[in-house]
């Protein structure tokens, strides 16, 4: 089932595009604002194998939508990029889930689509699956996506790297900026 949002469409992504996902992540023009030298030498890009072993196929097949799940960003039918959630898990009462999304190619940015995407899933999990809280964690290095996700209604978390790490899980870079958006 697609989820309108505002100006994109989240279609769930299905096998077939588990490449193209990888490749936007790990082999675009956008990669190096996520991965990789020279902003990142010390969280290089995933090989194909790597980055299957991260995103197992329940993401791309739908069969496991408590453990997490990939939706391709469309705008006019044109996959822009995609936008995923992990699992789906309750601490003191609450359920949340971590989010990621990366655009298809630089020329995607800047648009509001990512935006858009991420805060239509949010939506989307909040009346399908009762989930109330959201987290995302960008590197310190990337001030675009923090900007963004501030303006959707993201808040840092007021709290060392390590305390939130261990509310929340592992940090995926050294200076991760974990940044939560609660839906009542």
């Amino acid at each position: 089932m697609n989820i309108k949002g505002k100006t994109v469409i989240l279609r769930p992504a299905t096998p077939d595009d588990r490449r193209a996902v990888f490749e936007w992540a790990a082999l675009s023009d956008v990669t190096s604002a996520m991965m990789g030298p020279p902003t990142f030498p010390d969280n290089p890009a995933p090989s194909w194998e790597e980055f299957c072993e991260d995103h197992k196929a329940h993401f791309f097949d739908g069969s496991a939508p408590e453990l997490g799940r990939c939706y391709i960003i469309l705008v006019e039918g044109e996959p822009v990029g995609q936008v995923y959630y992990n699992d789906i898990e309750e601490r003191e009462g609450v359920r949340r889930t971590e989010m990621d999304l990366w655009m298809r190619a630089q020329r995607y940015t800047g648009r509001g689509y990512g935006s858009d995407a991420l805060l239509t899933l949010c939506e989307h999990l909040a009346q399908t699956m009762n989930v109330r809280q959201f987290m995302v964690q960008p590197s310190a290095r990337n001030p675009r996506a923090i900007h963004a996700y501030e303006k959707i209604g993201f808040v840092r978390l007021p709290l060392s790297t390590a305390e939130a790490s261990a509310l929340w899980g592992p940090n995926d870079y050294a200076d991760s900026v974990y940044m939560v958006k609660t839906i009542e």
